[in-house]
């Protein structure tokens, strides 16, 4: 996204653009935080990074279908949050199972 950044008009890139950038930096933040947490604080932490992810995932559609970036870049870094997003699901499951006490309803 740094990258990304450095290509594009300043209107944007202090816009929408920035928006972008803090977020990714709030998804990767819960995300090593959940690694170095206890398990019971563990779930809560991704499953913000999961909804930080996925609000990601709109917001870089958004910047895309305004034409802020190019098609090319767009696919990468939609690709790459896809893959992430499987990776936060299957850490949450895992997690999830590892500590019951998180499940709905206990």
């Amino acid at each position: 996204m740094y990258l990304i950044g450095n290509k594009l008009p300043k209107r944007d890139k202090l816009g929408l653009h920035s928006h972008i950038e803090k977020e990714f930096l709030r998804a990767f933040s819960f995300l090593i935080s959940a690694s170095l947490e206890s398990k019971s604080e563990k779930v809560i932490l991704i499953k913000k990074a999961r909804l930080q992810i996925e609000t990601l995932k709109q917001l870089v559609r958004t910047e895309y279908e305004i034409k802020i970036i190019p098609e090319k870049a767009y696919l990468n870094i939609e690709l790459k949050l896809q893959e992430i997003s499987k990776m936060i699901n299957g850490w949450l499951k895992y997690s999830e199972t590892q500590n019951p006490r998180t499940l709905p309803g206990m």
